[in-house]
Order: C-alpha cells, then sequence, then structure tokens
C-alpha cells in the first residue's frame, strides 16, 4: 500500500490505551458498551484484521496537575493524571494512547501553563519510552450554563465552578498547540456538542452536563474520523473487501434497484441491461 506523507501507522494495532477522566470512562451512557471508548473499540475491530484489547484507563472526576485547587482534597487519597501515567500508559506497551485531560482541570481552576508543562511531561515520557500512537482530544464542550455547575461527584464536588467560556477557549487553543508542537494527532470533540445541546444528559446545564448516549457516539466518531483519515491500518479490511468482491456486485442482477429506476421513466432503455447483467470479476494482478 501506498502510505504517503500523512500516514500516522499501517500496521494494525493490538492495544489501546485511553487515558482521561470520566468521559473517558463512558460517564452517563445508560450502559458501558455506549460509551465513547466502547464505541471506537467496535468501530476500528470492524475496520481492521484482528481485534484490540482496549484498555480503559478513565477516573471519574480525574485532574492531571497537582497545581490545580481540589489537589489538596485528593493527595494520598486518589491517583491524578501526573502521579498515574507511568504506570496507565507506558506500563501498559500500547499501539496507541488517547489523552483526554483538561476539561476538570480548566473547571476546577488549574492554571494553564501548570497544566500545559504537565501534559508536556506525560507526552515527552510516553513518547521516549514507547512506540505508541498519541492522539490528543481537546476538551468536551458545556452548555454555556454548565460553566457555573458545582456538581462533580468527587470529594469536593463544589469545586467545578472555575472554567469559562474565555478559559475554555484558552485550554483548547493551548491543547491544539501541543499537538502541534509534538506532533500529535489532534482531535477536535469540542465541537462535535457546542451547538447541540440535546446531546447532553441535561441539555439546559443545569445538572449532568456529561455526554448522554448520542453524544458519546458523536465523540466515537470524531475520534475514529481523525484516526481514519491519518492511518491506512484502518483501511486494511476495506481493501481484502473490494479485491475479494469486486466492485459492488449487489448492484446487478434480476433485481437491480437501479435497473428499476431507469425503467420507471426509459422501460425500453438499453442502459437497463447494464445493470441487469453482473460484471465479470477482474483477474487478479
Amino acid at each position: 500500500m501506498n502510505r504517503g506523507i500523512n500516514d500516522l501507522r499501517e500496521e494494525p494495532i493490538k492495544r489501546l490505551v485511553l487515558f482521561g477522566e470520566s468521559h473517558t470512562v463512558g460517564a452517563s451512557a445508560t450502559k458501558r458498551a455506549l460509551g465513547w471508548g466502547e464505541i471506537l473499540r467496535e468501530q476500528i475491530d470492524a475496520s481492521q484484521s484482528g481485534s484490540i484489547e482496549l484498555i480503559n484507563r478513565g477516573l471519574g472526576a480525574d485532574i492531571l496537575s497537582k497545581s490545580s485547587p481540589i489537589y489538596e482534597t485528593y493527595e494520598g487519597k486518589r491517583p491524578i493524571g501526573i502521579e498515574r501515567y507511568r504506570k496507565h500508559i507506558i506500563e501498559e506497551k500500547p499501539d496507541v494512547v488517547i489523552i483526554s485531560f483538561g476539561y476538570n482541570d480548566m473547571r476546577s481552576g488549574t492554571p494553564l501553563d501548570d497544566f500545559r508543562a504537565d501534559l508536556e511531561t506525560i507526552v515527552k515520557d510516553v513518547k521516549k519510552e514507547t512506540d505508541a500512537l498519541i492522539a490528543l482530544l481537546n476538551t468536551y464542550a458545556i452548555p454555556t450554563p454548565g460553566y457555573e455547575n458545582e456538581s462533580g461527584g468527587s470529594v469536593s464536588g463544589n469545586s467545578w465552578n472555575k472554567g469559562s467560556r474565555e478559559s475554555h477557549t484558552l485550554y483548547n487553543l493551548m491543547l491544539n498547540d501541543l499537538a502541534e508542537d509534538h506532533s500529535l494527532l489532534f482531535v477536535d470533540i469540542y465541537s462535535t456538542q457546542v451547538r447541540s445541546p440535546w446531546t447532553f444528559c441535561s441539555p439546559d446545564g443545569s445538572g449532568d452536563i456529561h455526554a448522554n448516549d448520542l453524544g458519546h457516539r458523536l465523540i466515537a466518531n470524531r475520534i475514529f474520523e481523525a484516526l481514519a483519515t491519518r492511518c491506512s491500518f484502518l483501511s486494511v479490511e476495506a481493501q481484502k473487501a473490494r479485491q475479494k468482491t469486486g466492485k459492488s456486485p449487489w448492484r446487478h442482477g434480476p433485481s437491480s434497484p437501479e435497473a428499476k429506476l431507469i425503467a420507471e421513466f426509459y422501460p425500453d432503455s438499453p442502459e437497463i441491461a447494464k445493470f441487469k447483467k453482473k460484471p465479470a470479476k477482474r483477474a487478479k494482478k
């Protein structure tokens, strides 16, 4: 296969690690199978040769940086991103890792520069110690009233109202810049929901601002699209199927839908025969 300069990976993957917070876990999906990570696994399995192992290292209410004001309530009680990345990414020896942090750090008031420095530490170490393709997500969208939502399901649920649309924008710009600086696959998931409040569990932002089942599916679709347009390994099964079946055999034969459409207007057209006769398969080269 001619990979081209934009192809980031041509070898099928075996291990996919997700590293993030509650959205990564699949929070608020009505079934575990409907979280974006599980949907993404199914999409990859259907597109490459061989199934993958999904290692989901999402942790609800997690933050990345010790500079977050909420860290003092976490210290010694629950690990955060900067403390657990070696065990939960590097030691797993992934082929692809998807990093999804920033949402909770932004909402809890982590200074932007401190967050970036910690994320760069993680990215540099993962690149140095593994051969994994790193995909970096920007932050999930929030319905505007949701910036005042103090719920979080953590030991300090009233600490999640320090973000704003302005700080949210700055975080996303920083994540985009960091991805470019370190040659990561950047995935814009923010735009999948920002204008679609019906994709949140609480469309008005006054309650649960996680994605609902539809929102999780949209997020998975966006990540899969980013992978598929930059990684040729996801085309292996499509290429095999095309070689095996030929060009759309289902379009031809006695019950061809296209022949019927033509016949509705021109029942004697010679074009009808082109669809009713199955095309001969080309000899393999």
